[in-house]
């Protein structure tokens, strides 16, 4: 209708009406355009709300398992400290405790912690990080991708030149095996394949503490461990960091889509 009036206000050469209406279509074509962007920015603002849902969700589960974690490798770096003067000669000498002896034997051991933020990555592969508005919180999660890199770095790093002790050193470390039925000799904490056979291991303080290889070995086994330990506290940093600004984020947000929605 409105093109039909343009074109007949030119054939009268109705100038006004052809300014009038051509104004028309312009604001009309603005104000199109701009209730469009109104549209798309709350949709974005929307998709941000559900990732930031789903990002502290994570973030505190992933937050619950990283300590969790800690709490169950420390315990071995902790016993084996305790027998340091002994191994080192620096205390009277007297048997490793079993607990100890199994540390030990285990000091290698650095097991692939848990460390996937899979909404974070999600953000990252999917060229969409930009949708997370909140410079703080934006901050926040690239310092977990760092920390996450730096610790992926490190452990590919450490388990490559681990040492194996009772591997390396038979006989500063025994290996005894044995029945299952055999309880005076094998007690109940006896490690156990399930099948009537039963292991553990003997550690001779006496071959330890004159070994210089040995002890070296395992040394350098410790400062990795000390290491693997410390990328556990440094996550945990990063990811209480990140649930402290996703919480202020979401009750910031929170406040003004009630203000937006309110009648």
């Amino acid at each position: 209708m409105i093109l039909r009036r343009i074109a007949t206000a030119f054939r009268k050469q109705d100038w006004f009406t052809v300014a009038v209406e051509t104004l028309i279509v312009v604001f009309g074509v603005l104000i199109g355009l701009q209730v469009n962007n109104w549209n798309q920015e709350r949709i974005e603002r929307n998709s941000e709300h559900v990732m930031l849902l789903r990002l502290q969700e994570e973030a505190r589960s992933l937050l619950d398992m990283q300590k969790g974690e800690l709490a169950a490798q420390r315990p071995r770096l902790e016993i084996l400290k305790n027998a340091h003067p002994v191994m080192f000669s620096l205390a009277p000498s007297r048997p490793l405790t079993s607990d100890e002896c199994w540390a030990l034997v285990v000091s290698h051991w650095l097991p692939s912690p848990t460390e996937e933020l899979s909404s974070l990555d999600e953000l990252i592969a999917s060229g969409r990080f930009d949708l997370i508005s909140n410079r703080s919180v934006k901050e926040a999660l690239r310092d977990y991708a760092v920390v996450k890199e730096r610790s992926r770095g490190a452990r590919a790093e450490a388990v490559s030149e681990l040492f194996r002790l009772h591997s390396r050193h038979p006989d500063a470390v025994q290996l005894e095996v044995g029945h299952a039925d055999d309880t005076d000799y094998f007690p109940s904490a006896a490690n156990t394949d399930g099948e009537g056979m039963v292991w553990r291991y003997l550690c001779d303080i006496s071959k330890i503490r004159g070994n210089k290889g040995f002890l070296s070995e395992y040394s350098d086994n410790i400062a990795r461990l000390n290491s693997y330990l410390k990328r556990y506290e440094d996550r945990i940093i990063v990811l209480t960091e990140l649930d402290a600004e996703l919480t202020k984020e979401l009750g910031t947000s929170h406040s003004r889509r009630k203000r937006e929605t309110a009648p």
